[in-house]
């Protein structure tokens, strides 16, 4: 009886130590070669499709190559989520530079150069899905954002001069970027960040409209960017002079230059018409400025009320900036189709030569409102789309934003 319990009881003994090693982790172990499996944590500075391979600046500040292999695990921690559990696979296309990376790694401590088992990305991709909703990109843009052109670029200093556009004027501010800074490119035919492409400090370009969010310092003059989106945004019009349905283009004569342009209209482009009375519209709640007369009709039948006027509750119409934006939105939409021989039209777009653009907005239908859109006025160079603010790249920023 005793050999039987001293028998339970060392079988029970060797099965709880059984079990507490599989619960346990084993250290790693030095490979034939001497080299160790460790971690290494730092945000993303370039990606390598080809090789494949990641770079990464330390959280040491040192730059470290990260090499994948067809066993490497890629995985992506949604924003706010802690528990590897959470995390779901990826591809090596879905990591971008800024974000922010950990790497279980194969070689000694200190190699700038490692072989990765698994790597795992924090935060949200950049897709639809992911993006914020309009209202917390708006409500982001008023609070925190900037809009001009670039003047000029210190790629050492990670440095660029934007000419912007604020209540006193405009004036050039100085953006600061960072290896944490996220860079983004405008898509051809569309300005909205969900279509943009990841990019980089090198992708910048003196000339391109650009925006960011980040902090002002206390006198104005320099811009901590946490995030910056780009592109060379043009525009011209005038009459079209052929239309192609099949190839989804029209060619415009400049009625102030005479160049002839091929417009190409892409997925996202939109293309809307502005009847006589959506002109009107847009005509009564255009901000009062000293360059521009009054409406004919305004004093007749729209006279302008003065806040103490407006009846309790009443909404205010939009003025400018986003608010025209969502109305030409709003309008009804066309197809290349429907345009025809001699129409006049505005187009603001992405510019690839001299003859040749991808529409990001083209407007058709009132002459008078399209050819105001083409007249030279304040604040509208050779590249500005001329519209107010936000709208489309208008002017170099919002004149109603601080």
């Amino acid at each position: 009886m005793k050999n039987y319990i001293l028998k339970s009881f060392v079988t029970g003994f060797l099965l709880t130590l059984t079990i507490s090693a599989l619960g346990q982790t084993p250290e790693p172990a030095p490979s034939s070669t001497g080299a160790t499996q460790t971690r290494v944590v730092g945000n993303v500075t370039a990606v390598n499709k080809t090789e494949p391979e990641v770079t990464i600046k330390s959280d040491n500040g040192e730059s470290i190559t990260i090499v994948l292999s067809p066993s490497s695990s890629l995985l992506r921690l949604p924003a706010g989520e802690t528990s590897a559990q959470k995390a779901i696979k990826i591809a090596l296309a879905d990591i971008a530079v800024g974000d922010r990376l950990f790497a279980r790694v194969t070689g000694a401590t200190g190699d700038k150069r490692v072989a990765a088992t698994q790597i795992v990305v924090s935060g949200a991709p950049v897709s639809a899905a992911g993006s914020p909703d309009p209202a917390t990109q708006r409500a982001d843009a008023r609070n925190r954002g900037l809009n001009g052109r670039i003047t000029a670029l210190s790629a050492d200093k990670k440095e660029i001069s934007v000419q912007s556009r604020s209540r006193e004027g405009v004036g050039t501010i100085t953006i600061q970027a960072s290896d944490s800074t996220k860079f983004f490119r405008y898509a051809p035919d569309s300005l909205d960040i969900k279509n943009a492409s990841r990019s980089s400090f090198a992708g910048l370009k003196v000339g391109d409209q650009l925006r960011a969010l980040g902090e002002t310092n206390a006198d104005g003059t320099r811009f901590t960017a946490d995030e910056i989106i780009s592109g060379w945004i043009g525009r011209t019009g005038g009459q079209v002079t052929a239309v192609n349905p099949a190839a989804n283009e029209i060619t415009v004569k400049n009625t102030q230059t005479g160049q002839t342009m091929t417009i190409a209209v892409g997925a996202n482009s939109m293309l809307r018409r502005v009847s006589a009375e959506d002109a009107a519209a847009f005509e009564g709640n255009r901000p009062a400025r000293p360059d521009r007369a009054a409406p004919a009709t305004s004093t007749a039948t729209q006279p302008e009320r003065s806040n103490e006027s407006r009846t309790a509750g009443e909404e205010r119409r939009p003025r400018a900036g986003r608010g025209i934006q969502e109305a030409l939105e709003n309008l009804p939409a066309i197809k290349v189709r429907d345009l025809k021989k001699g129409d006049t039209v505005f187009v603001s777009g992405t510019q690839a030569d001299q003859s040749h653009m991808t529409a990001i907005m083209l407007l058709t239908g009132d002459p008078t409102f399209i050819g105001r859109l083409l007249q030279p006025g304040p604040n509208r160079g050779p590249q500005s789309p001329g519209l107010p603010g936000d709208v489309l790249g208008g002017g170099v920023g919002n004149s109603e934003r601080p």
